[in-house]
Protein backbone atom coordinates (compact mmCIF):
# COMPACT_ATOMS: atom_id res chain seq x y z
CA UNK A 1 0.00 0.00 0.00
CA UNK A 2 1.02 3.61 -0.55
CA UNK A 3 -0.03 6.61 1.52
CA UNK A 4 -0.48 10.37 1.36
CA UNK A 5 -0.72 12.92 4.13
CA UNK A 6 -4.06 14.72 3.98
CA UNK A 7 -3.08 18.37 4.14
CA UNK A 8 -1.93 19.46 7.59
CA UNK A 9 -4.48 17.23 9.33
CA UNK A 10 -1.92 14.67 10.46
CA UNK A 11 -3.96 11.92 8.79
CA UNK A 12 -1.99 9.33 6.82
CA UNK A 13 -4.44 8.01 4.24
CA UNK A 14 -3.97 4.92 2.10
CA UNK A 15 -4.29 5.36 -1.66
CA UNK A 16 -7.10 2.81 -1.53
CA UNK A 17 -10.04 3.68 0.74
CA UNK A 18 -12.76 1.12 1.44
CA UNK A 19 -16.25 2.39 0.63
CA UNK A 20 -19.13 0.79 2.50
CA UNK A 21 -22.28 1.89 0.65
CA UNK A 22 -23.68 -1.62 0.26
CA UNK A 23 -22.71 -3.03 3.67
CA UNK A 24 -25.67 -5.07 4.89
CA UNK A 25 -26.61 -6.15 1.38
CA UNK A 26 -23.29 -7.20 -0.11
CA UNK A 27 -21.44 -8.12 2.03
CA UNK A 28 -23.73 -9.20 4.83
CA UNK A 29 -23.15 -10.27 8.44
CA UNK A 30 -19.84 -11.91 9.24
CA UNK A 31 -18.58 -11.20 5.71
CA UNK A 32 -18.40 -7.51 6.66
CA UNK A 33 -15.99 -8.30 9.49
CA UNK A 34 -13.88 -10.45 7.17
CA UNK A 35 -13.68 -7.75 4.49
CA UNK A 36 -12.83 -4.97 6.94
CA UNK A 37 -10.18 -7.15 8.59
CA UNK A 38 -8.64 -7.93 5.22
CA UNK A 39 -8.63 -4.22 4.35
CA UNK A 40 -6.71 -3.41 7.53
CA UNK A 41 -4.27 -6.26 6.86
CA UNK A 42 -3.79 -4.85 3.34
CA UNK A 43 -2.83 -1.44 4.69
CA UNK A 44 -6.11 0.44 4.22
CA UNK A 45 -6.27 3.23 6.79
CA UNK A 46 -9.52 5.04 5.90
CA UNK A 47 -13.04 3.62 5.81
CA UNK A 48 -15.76 5.66 4.12
CA UNK A 49 -19.43 5.50 5.13
CA UNK A 50 -22.53 7.71 5.42
CA UNK A 51 -25.72 8.08 7.41
CA UNK A 52 -27.49 7.18 4.15
CA UNK A 53 -25.67 3.93 3.32
CA UNK A 54 -26.92 0.38 3.56
CA UNK A 55 -30.39 0.46 5.06
CA UNK A 56 -32.07 2.77 2.55
CA UNK A 57 -34.78 1.80 0.04
CA UNK A 58 -32.71 2.57 -3.05
CA UNK A 59 -29.95 0.24 -1.84
CA UNK A 60 -32.19 -2.77 -2.31
CA UNK A 61 -32.30 -5.37 -5.04
CA UNK A 62 -34.30 -8.58 -5.51
CA UNK A 63 -33.69 -11.03 -2.67
CA UNK A 64 -32.22 -8.48 -0.29
CA UNK A 65 -33.52 -8.11 3.26
CA UNK A 66 -36.11 -5.29 3.32
CA UNK A 67 -34.42 -1.96 3.97
CA UNK A 68 -36.41 -1.31 7.14
CA UNK A 69 -34.97 -4.51 8.65
CA UNK A 70 -31.31 -4.04 7.68
CA UNK A 71 -28.56 -2.68 9.89
CA UNK A 72 -27.00 0.50 8.59
CA UNK A 73 -23.56 0.64 7.03
CA UNK A 74 -22.39 2.75 9.97
CA UNK A 75 -23.54 0.15 12.50
CA UNK A 76 -21.85 -2.71 10.64
CA UNK A 77 -18.64 -0.76 10.13
CA UNK A 78 -18.57 0.34 13.76
CA UNK A 79 -18.89 -3.26 14.92
CA UNK A 80 -16.14 -4.42 12.53
CA UNK A 81 -13.78 -1.67 13.74
CA UNK A 82 -14.54 -2.05 17.44
CA UNK A 83 -11.00 -3.20 18.23
CA UNK A 84 -9.14 -1.17 15.60
CA UNK A 85 -6.14 0.96 16.53
CA UNK A 86 -6.04 4.75 16.41
CA UNK A 87 -4.30 4.57 13.04
CA UNK A 88 -7.59 3.48 11.46
CA UNK A 89 -9.64 6.46 10.26
CA UNK A 90 -13.37 6.75 9.67
CA UNK A 91 -15.22 9.20 7.44
CA UNK A 92 -18.96 9.62 7.34
CA UNK A 93 -21.38 11.97 5.59
CA UNK A 94 -24.57 13.92 6.10
CA UNK A 95 -26.96 15.63 3.74
CA UNK A 96 -28.66 13.08 1.53
CA UNK A 97 -32.40 12.43 1.96
CA UNK A 98 -33.18 9.49 4.23
CA UNK A 99 -35.77 6.71 4.08
CA UNK A 100 -38.76 7.03 1.78
CA UNK A 101 -37.78 10.63 0.98
CA UNK A 102 -35.01 9.19 -1.21
CA UNK A 103 -37.67 7.68 -3.44
CA UNK A 104 -40.34 10.37 -3.22
CA UNK A 105 -37.82 13.13 -3.92
CA UNK A 106 -36.53 15.65 -4.64
CA UNK A 107 -33.03 14.25 -4.15
CA UNK A 108 -31.34 17.38 -2.81
CA UNK A 109 -28.97 18.05 0.05
CA UNK A 110 -30.08 18.85 3.61
CA UNK A 111 -27.32 20.73 5.41
CA UNK A 112 -29.16 23.00 7.80
CA UNK A 113 -27.48 23.45 11.15
CA UNK A 114 -29.97 21.50 13.28
CA UNK A 115 -30.02 18.54 10.88
CA UNK A 116 -26.23 18.33 10.67
CA UNK A 117 -25.79 18.45 14.44
CA UNK A 118 -28.50 15.83 14.99
CA UNK A 119 -27.12 13.47 12.36
CA UNK A 120 -23.53 13.83 13.53
CA UNK A 121 -24.56 12.63 16.99
CA UNK A 122 -26.47 9.70 15.49
CA UNK A 123 -23.54 8.71 13.28
CA UNK A 124 -21.15 8.71 16.23
CA UNK A 125 -23.56 6.51 18.18
CA UNK A 126 -24.00 4.04 15.32
CA UNK A 127 -20.26 3.85 14.74
CA UNK A 128 -19.46 3.58 18.45
CA UNK A 129 -16.87 6.37 18.23
CA UNK A 130 -16.24 9.59 20.12
CA UNK A 131 -15.26 11.45 16.95
CA UNK A 132 -15.18 11.22 13.17
CA UNK A 133 -11.92 11.81 11.37
CA UNK A 134 -13.63 13.35 8.34
CA UNK A 135 -17.26 14.47 8.08
CA UNK A 136 -18.60 15.26 4.62
CA UNK A 137 -21.37 17.50 3.38
CA UNK A 138 -22.69 14.72 1.16
CA UNK A 139 -24.75 16.74 -1.33
CA UNK A 140 -24.98 20.47 -2.00
CA UNK A 141 -27.97 22.15 -0.34
CA UNK A 142 -29.59 24.88 -2.48
CA UNK A 143 -31.64 26.18 0.45
CA UNK A 144 -29.05 26.59 3.22
CA UNK A 145 -26.63 29.56 3.06
CA UNK A 146 -23.01 28.59 2.50
CA UNK A 147 -22.01 30.47 5.66
CA UNK A 148 -24.33 28.29 7.74
CA UNK A 149 -22.89 25.12 6.20
CA UNK A 150 -19.30 26.22 6.82
CA UNK A 151 -20.20 27.35 10.32
CA UNK A 152 -21.84 24.16 11.54
CA UNK A 153 -19.01 21.91 10.38
CA UNK A 154 -16.50 24.23 12.04
CA UNK A 155 -18.55 24.09 15.23
CA UNK A 156 -18.34 20.28 15.14
CA UNK A 157 -14.55 20.56 14.90
CA UNK A 158 -14.45 22.97 17.84
CA UNK A 159 -16.59 20.57 19.89
CA UNK A 160 -14.21 17.68 19.15
CA UNK A 161 -16.89 15.66 17.35
CA UNK A 162 -14.93 15.69 14.08
CA UNK A 163 -11.28 16.31 13.17
CA UNK A 164 -11.94 17.83 9.75
CA UNK A 165 -14.79 18.46 7.35
CA UNK A 166 -15.12 17.91 3.62
CA UNK A 167 -17.50 18.12 0.67
CA UNK A 168 -18.83 15.52 -1.73
CA UNK A 169 -20.63 15.77 -5.08
CA UNK A 170 -20.33 19.57 -5.13
CA UNK A 171 -20.26 21.19 -8.56
CA UNK A 172 -17.87 23.95 -9.55
CA UNK A 173 -20.43 26.59 -8.55
CA UNK A 174 -21.26 24.83 -5.27
CA UNK A 175 -17.58 24.54 -4.41
CA UNK A 176 -16.90 28.19 -5.20
CA UNK A 177 -19.79 29.22 -2.94
CA UNK A 178 -18.29 27.26 -0.05
CA UNK A 179 -14.81 28.66 -0.65
CA UNK A 180 -16.17 32.20 -0.82
CA UNK A 181 -17.95 31.63 2.51
CA UNK A 182 -14.69 30.36 4.01
CA UNK A 183 -12.93 33.55 2.93
CA UNK A 184 -15.68 35.76 4.32
CA UNK A 185 -15.87 34.00 7.68
CA UNK A 186 -12.21 33.11 8.17
CA UNK A 187 -13.27 29.59 9.18
CA UNK A 188 -11.66 26.28 8.25
CA UNK A 189 -12.04 25.15 4.66
CA UNK A 190 -13.08 21.65 3.62
CA UNK A 191 -10.05 19.39 3.65
CA UNK A 192 -10.94 17.23 0.63
CA UNK A 193 -13.56 16.85 -2.10
CA UNK A 194 -15.05 13.44 -2.83
CA UNK A 195 -16.31 13.07 -6.37
CA UNK A 196 -17.35 10.42 -8.85
CA UNK A 197 -14.42 10.11 -11.24
CA UNK A 198 -13.35 7.41 -13.66
CA UNK A 199 -12.12 6.87 -17.20
CA UNK A 200 -15.78 6.46 -18.14
CA UNK A 201 -17.16 9.44 -16.22
CA UNK A 202 -14.92 12.49 -16.13
CA UNK A 203 -17.03 15.61 -16.72
CA UNK A 204 -18.17 16.36 -13.15
CA UNK A 205 -14.73 15.84 -11.64
CA UNK A 206 -12.88 17.74 -14.35
CA UNK A 207 -15.33 20.64 -14.00
CA UNK A 208 -14.51 21.13 -10.31
CA UNK A 209 -10.77 20.39 -10.42
CA UNK A 210 -9.68 23.98 -11.25
CA UNK A 211 -11.41 25.29 -8.10
CA UNK A 212 -9.81 22.58 -5.99
CA UNK A 213 -6.33 23.16 -7.34
CA UNK A 214 -6.66 26.92 -6.84
CA UNK A 215 -7.62 26.33 -3.19
CA UNK A 216 -5.11 23.52 -2.63
CA UNK A 217 -7.84 20.97 -1.90
CA UNK A 218 -7.22 17.34 -2.99
CA UNK A 219 -9.79 14.89 -4.32
CA UNK A 220 -10.87 11.39 -3.35
CA UNK A 221 -12.36 9.61 -6.37
CA UNK A 222 -15.26 7.19 -5.94
CA UNK A 223 -16.88 4.79 -8.41
CA UNK A 224 -13.49 4.22 -10.10
CA UNK A 225 -14.88 1.40 -12.25
CA UNK A 226 -17.80 3.43 -13.55
CA UNK A 227 -20.44 1.15 -11.95
CA UNK A 228 -18.69 -1.87 -13.51
CA UNK A 229 -18.22 -0.42 -16.98
CA UNK A 230 -14.43 -0.53 -16.61
CA UNK A 231 -14.23 -4.13 -15.43
CA UNK A 232 -14.33 -5.46 -19.00
CA UNK A 233 -16.87 -6.34 -21.68
CA UNK A 234 -18.36 -9.28 -19.79
CA UNK A 235 -18.91 -7.20 -16.65
CA UNK A 236 -20.48 -4.37 -18.66
CA UNK A 237 -22.98 -6.79 -20.20
CA UNK A 238 -24.13 -8.33 -16.91
CA UNK A 239 -27.82 -8.19 -16.09
CA UNK A 240 -27.07 -6.01 -13.05
CA UNK A 241 -24.65 -3.63 -14.78
CA UNK A 242 -24.91 0.11 -14.32
CA UNK A 243 -27.93 1.26 -12.35
CA UNK A 244 -29.94 -1.84 -13.29
CA UNK A 245 -29.40 -3.40 -9.87
CA UNK A 246 -31.23 -0.38 -8.40
CA UNK A 247 -34.08 -0.60 -10.90
CA UNK A 248 -32.54 1.88 -13.34
CA UNK A 249 -31.03 1.47 -16.82
CA UNK A 250 -28.05 -0.65 -17.72
CA UNK A 251 -25.28 0.28 -20.15
CA UNK A 252 -25.92 1.17 -23.77
CA UNK A 253 -24.33 -0.67 -26.70
CA UNK A 254 -22.08 2.35 -27.28
CA UNK A 255 -20.90 2.28 -23.66
CA UNK A 256 -20.17 -1.45 -23.88
CA UNK A 257 -18.20 -0.84 -27.07
CA UNK A 258 -16.09 1.79 -25.29
CA UNK A 259 -15.62 -0.64 -22.42
CA UNK A 260 -14.23 -3.10 -24.92
CA UNK A 261 -11.74 -0.55 -26.22
CA UNK A 262 -10.61 0.08 -22.65
CA UNK A 263 -10.24 -3.65 -22.01
CA UNK A 264 -8.16 -3.97 -25.18
CA UNK A 265 -5.87 -1.16 -24.00
CA UNK A 266 -5.48 -2.87 -20.63
CA UNK A 267 -4.48 -6.11 -22.33
CA UNK A 268 -1.98 -4.24 -24.50
CA UNK A 269 -0.41 -2.76 -21.37
CA UNK A 270 -0.41 -6.10 -19.55
CA UNK A 271 -3.05 -5.30 -16.93
CA UNK A 272 -6.59 -6.22 -16.01
CA UNK A 273 -9.04 -3.43 -16.88
CA UNK A 274 -10.14 -2.86 -13.28
CA UNK A 275 -6.50 -2.49 -12.20
CA UNK A 276 -5.80 -0.06 -15.02
CA UNK A 277 -8.83 2.07 -14.13
CA UNK A 278 -7.54 2.59 -10.58
CA UNK A 279 -3.93 3.14 -11.65
CA UNK A 280 -5.06 5.80 -14.16
CA UNK A 281 -6.97 7.68 -11.47
CA UNK A 282 -3.96 7.72 -9.14
CA UNK A 283 -2.00 9.48 -11.90
CA UNK A 284 -4.59 12.26 -12.09
CA UNK A 285 -4.17 15.30 -9.91
CA UNK A 286 -5.49 16.38 -7.50
CA UNK A 287 -6.58 12.77 -6.79
CA UNK A 288 -4.83 11.39 -3.70
CA UNK A 289 -6.85 8.22 -3.10
CA UNK A 290 -9.48 6.05 -4.73
CA UNK A 291 -12.56 4.85 -2.87
CA UNK A 292 -13.44 1.29 -3.86
CA UNK A 293 -16.74 -0.35 -3.04
CA UNK A 294 -15.26 -3.86 -3.06
CA UNK A 295 -17.68 -6.46 -1.75
CA UNK A 296 -15.24 -9.36 -1.55
CA UNK A 297 -11.73 -10.01 -0.30
CA UNK A 298 -10.66 -10.99 -3.82
CA UNK A 299 -11.81 -7.74 -5.40
CA UNK A 300 -10.29 -5.67 -2.61
CA UNK A 301 -6.94 -7.43 -3.03
CA UNK A 302 -7.01 -6.59 -6.74
CA UNK A 303 -7.77 -2.94 -6.02
CA UNK A 304 -4.96 -2.66 -3.48
CA UNK A 305 -2.45 -4.17 -5.90
CA UNK A 306 -3.29 -1.50 -8.49
CA UNK A 307 -1.46 1.19 -6.51
CA UNK A 308 1.84 -0.39 -7.57
CA UNK A 309 1.15 -0.09 -11.29
CA UNK A 310 3.40 2.46 -12.97
CA UNK A 311 1.94 3.96 -16.13
CA UNK A 312 4.02 5.84 -18.67
CA UNK A 313 2.86 9.24 -19.91
CA UNK A 314 2.14 7.58 -23.26
CA UNK A 315 -0.09 4.98 -21.63
CA UNK A 316 -1.98 7.65 -19.68
CA UNK A 317 -2.49 9.60 -22.91
CA UNK A 318 -3.78 6.49 -24.67
CA UNK A 319 -6.34 5.94 -21.92
CA UNK A 320 -7.29 9.63 -21.99
CA UNK A 321 -8.13 9.22 -25.67
CA UNK A 322 -10.77 6.54 -24.95
CA UNK A 323 -14.04 8.44 -24.63
CA UNK A 324 -17.28 7.05 -23.26
CA UNK A 325 -20.70 8.30 -24.38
Amino acid sequence: MKYNQLGDSGMNVSQVILGTATFGISPEGAAVDELVGHAIDSGVTLFDTSNSYGNQPDYSWPGATPWQERASSEELLGKALADATDEILVASKVGEPLGQARIDGPFVGHLGRDHVLEQAALSLKRLGRDHLDIYYAHQPDPETPAEEIVGVFNDLIDRGDIRAWAISNFTHADTEAILDAVKRTGLRAPIVHQCSYSVARRDRAEDVIPSLESAGIPMYAYSPLGMGLLAGRAAAKRDWGGHRRWGGPGFTDAQVEAAGAFEDAAAQFGHEPADLAIAWLLRKRPVLSVIVGSTSVRHLSTACAAVDIDLTPEQVAAIDAIRFP
